[in-house]
């Protein structure tokens, strides 16, 4: 392949793979609005060089080496492993919130068909796990300023983020289970611990990204709030079964309901533990980051 090619579709088509993790060459096509065998085509060099690999999962290393031969006018200036592990990161948690809400929408509407379309997107989130590990493994070979921590950081980072998706999925599984509607006072509770315990994982994600070590401060209001609401709905739900003629038809909707309580908790927990990882991460790092290397970074 001939140097300083100005391809911008190619740098597109690795932006696409990079960022929005497509399963097929079709998809790529379809994004771009351009013919299949043209994505072939220009993908053919990279993949027989192995700079693309199986499931269109991008090697950085290589990525690095051969990135001056399709520099465009566009282009970012220097291509940072960082970068592009914490766009990946990015999309994800952006997946993950929408996970949540049609999770919750499906629950507060008992609307079934919504909560198996939530529950589907269980599947792009472990997807986009499986290629932050698959690139991050690469990373630390890329950049002579990165070390081998923040690859484990960024994998730890990434698990939270999946363990999270995971228990969103107790949502739409009660709502397909049990197909009846959670009525009033608790709906109203488990809202309030939607919008906490969802408010707590999008900080989170971004204390991570914009390297914020004091966010642990700012989350423990939000951690008190969502103790308080989780014994409220307690105590609500075991009200309400007090009231009810319990059988066997019903009993697993209140179990079940107790789990979905414990979901939000467990949300909430891990958002805070991707905070606390936050904090030690980036105090103990900080005398080794360079601002050169950040300095596109720092411009978003």
């Amino acid at each position: 392949m001939p140097k300083n090619i100005k391809n911008n579709t190619l740098k597109e088509i690795l932006d696409i793979i990079l960022y929005e993790a497509p399963s097929t060459q079709d998809e790529i096509a379809d994004k771009l609005n351009i013919s299949r065998r043209y994505v072939t085509k220009l993908l053919k060099p990279l993949i027989d060089e192995d700079v693309i690999k199986k499931a269109y999962v991008v090697d950085l290393k290589k990525f690095n080496e051969i990135s001056e031969m399709y520099e465009t006018d566009y282009s970012v200036p220097e291509y940072s492993g960082e970068y592009f592990i914490k766009e990946m990161l990015k999309e994800m948690g952006e997946q993950i919130s929408k996970q949540f809400a049609w999770s919750f929408e499906a629950l507060k509407n008992n609307d079934v068909d919504l909560a198996q379309k939530a529950l589907e997107e269980d599947l792009n989130t472990n997807h986009m796990y499986n290629k932050i590990k698959s690139s991050a493994d690469a990373v630390i070979s890329l950049d002579p300023y990165f070390e081998f921590n923040n690859t484990i950081m960024f994998n730890e980072i990434a698990y939270d983020m999946e363990r999270i998706g995971d228990h969103i999925c107790h949502i739409p599984k009660f709502v397909i289970e049990e197909n009846k509607e959670v009525k009033e006072p608790v709906i109203g509770i488990l809202e309030e611990m939607y919008e906490t315990s969802d408010t707590m994982f999008r900080k989170a994600v971004k204390s991570f990204l914009k390297r914020d070590p004091n966010i642990k401060e700012k989350m423990e209001r939000y951690e008190d709030e969502l103790t308080n609401l989780q014994k409220l709905a307690i105590k609500k739900i075991s009200g309400q079964m007090a009231k009810d003629d319990i059988n066997k038809n019903n009993s697993t909707f209140y179990l079940i309901l107790f789990r979905v309580v414990k979901s939000f908790e467990r949300i909430g927990d891990i958002s805070i533990e991707i905070t606390e990882a936050t904090t030690q991460f980036y105090i103990e790092n900080q005398s080794n980051l360079n601002s050169t290397h950040f300095k596109y970074l720092n411009k978003k």
